[in-house]
């Protein structure tokens, strides 16, 4: 990590000729966005200083992986950084090998499953009942239904897009009558009439996502997405813990599935300590979060030039000078 910050550095001043620089991970640039109006603090106005949040707790999970950064004042705590090796791209692929397996070959169809997984994938706050629902008969599933459950079938169709005809995927309550399964089957379709392909998903839904909460699913020895939140507390001074827990913001695409936000926070209250208090909000825009909150620093020339490093600093103190400047291991 060291060798690249020093190349990036090198590449910046010597090969771009920048005349100022500023370098963060991705996360602590949260910090710079309304963090409390996010727990329900009135906005705050136009005229406004880009002052980092005092301390959030800012959980990442994207693309790739999950990271949890503790950030203080808008410096992430190095130390306390934790990663999940879980992220869209793992969730995508294994939700493909089980429709490959289950329904139709889709292991290069990576678009399409990733279109799917964001219309009917949702994390199970009762991992076990709602697969024992989809197990169940149809009459058993009637008898031990719970009443809120009455209006929210887990079982669906989801209709494959046409990219011929240019409709798009999406998923309807499921028609187990024997002119849906005539019409999948398309044989018997009149000539004007409507073929459509679709797979019928049931525990595939929430057993996806369930990765981010219980890796071992899939064999892979890391903890859950609350263990790994804690582990990061932990790896704080005691007096932080309390601060970050009451400020926990969620940001990236996964976030955005139904359920998400209820389980992580039900499961992080749980082992917190009693005496704390756990507030999790999801950022406004979790897609662009991070990205906003560059754009705040930005505005203020102030604040942003306390954190930016001058050519002249690099070729007169080098690389680890800079590194630690950014580190705030030192000060100027």
């Amino acid at each position: 990590m060291a060798a690249l910050q020093a190349n990036c550095d090198q590449v910046i001043f010597e090969e771009y000729g920048f005349a100022t620089y500023s370098r963060h991970i991705g996360p602590s640039l949260n910090a710079y966005n309304d963090i409390q109006h996010l727990f329900g603090a009135s906005a705050r106005g136009a005229q406004f200083s880009a002052t980092p949040a005092e301390c959030v707790l800012v959980i990442d999970s994207g693309f790739s992986h999950t990271t949890v950064t503790p950030v203080y004042k808008g410096r992430p705590i190095h130390q306390a950084i934790r990663r999940l090796d879980i992220g869209g791209r793992l969730l995508t692929n294994y939700l493909k090998e089980i429709l490959s397996i289950r329904h139709y070959n889709l292991i290069n169809e990576e678009h399409l499953v990733n279109e799917a997984k964001e219309k009917i994938c949702f994390v199970s706050n009762d991992f076990k009942y709602d697969l024992e629902r989809t197990w169940q008969s149809g009459s058993q599933a009637r008898n031990k239904r719970k009443p809120e459950d009455e209006a929210n079938e887990i079982v669906i169709d989801y209709v494959l897009p046409d990219y011929n005809a240019g409709t798009q995927g999406y998923m309807r309550p499921h028609d187990p009558s024997l002119a849906a399964k005539v019409k999948k089957m398309g044989a018997m379709a009149n000539p004007g009439g409507v073929v459509e392909d679709f797979m019928t998903l049931g525990n595939e839904r929430f057993a996806v996502p369930e990765l981010l909460f219980n890796p071992m699913d899939v064999g892979m020895r890391e903890a859950g997405l609350p263990e790994t939140v804690m582990q990061s507390l932990s790896g704080l001074p005691s007096g932080l813990r309390p601060a970050m827990l009451a400020n926990i913001v969620v940001v990236g695409g996964n976030c955005r599935m139904d359920g998400f936000m209820e389980r992580l926070e039900t499961e992080v209250r749980q082992l917190a300590p009693a005496e704390c208090i756990v507030r999790i909000a999801k950022a406004s825009d979790p897609i662009k979060s991070t990205w906003l909150g560059g754009a705040t620093l930005a505005t203020d020339p102030a604040a942003l030039k306390a954190l930016q490093v001058t050519r002249q600093e690099y070729l007169e103190h080098g690389s680890g000078w800079v590194s630690r400047i950014f580190n705030k291991t030192i000060t100027r």
